[in-house]
């Protein structure tokens, strides 16, 4: 059955997208009951996207609003909950005075190689449900390979809104 006759026939519509997103939340979701479990139980899935994106040397709030698809304002709320709980520290940019970075502590240091073990874990038990239902080839080398060679994204309007 096509999108649209599941949309004709009231039924759920399951995008890719959708599927994604919900297999993406669910991933996270036990990746933060597996840390609270090894002792951060100050963690949230909120939290996430921060560590994933802060580099070794430090990185500048402005680019990890960029890089998460976060406000400016909302990056710099979770940072400020971060360093308060002792798992970032903020210290001036050499390369401009004006600027901060943000780096891991040696506890952020600590959860993020934590968090790794876990999501290598939880990614494993996935790709076994996955290859259960029929899944071949490297999901992961696909994706890599998709967002490396996509096509710059592009929106066009073809009609107004009504």
């Amino acid at each position: 059955m096509s999108s649209l006759d599941a949309m004709a026939a009231h039924e759920p519509v399951e995008t890719l997208v959708a599927l994604l997103r919900r297999t993406s939340r669910q991933m996270v979701d036990e990746l933060i009951e597996r840390l609270h479990a090894a002792g951060y139980a100050d963690h949230t899935a909120a939290h996430h996207p921060l560590f994933e994106n802060i580099d070794p040397e430090g990185t500048r709030l402005t680019v990890l609003a960029s890089r998460t698809g976060l406000t400016h304002q909302a990056v710099g709320e979770l940072i400020d909950a971060l360093e308060q709980r002792g798992y970032v520290e903020r210290f001036p940019d050499r390369s401009d005075a004006r600027a901060r970075l943000v780096r891991l502590t040696k506890k952020g240091r600590a959860a993020v190689r934590t968090a790794i073990a876990e999501i290598a874990r939880i990614e494993a038990e996935w790709m076994a449900v996955w290859r259960q239902a029929g899944l071949r080839g490297n999901l992961r080398a696909a994706l890599k390979a998709g967002l490396r060679t996509a096509p710059p994204r592009r929106v066009r309007r073809t009609h107004p809104r009504s």
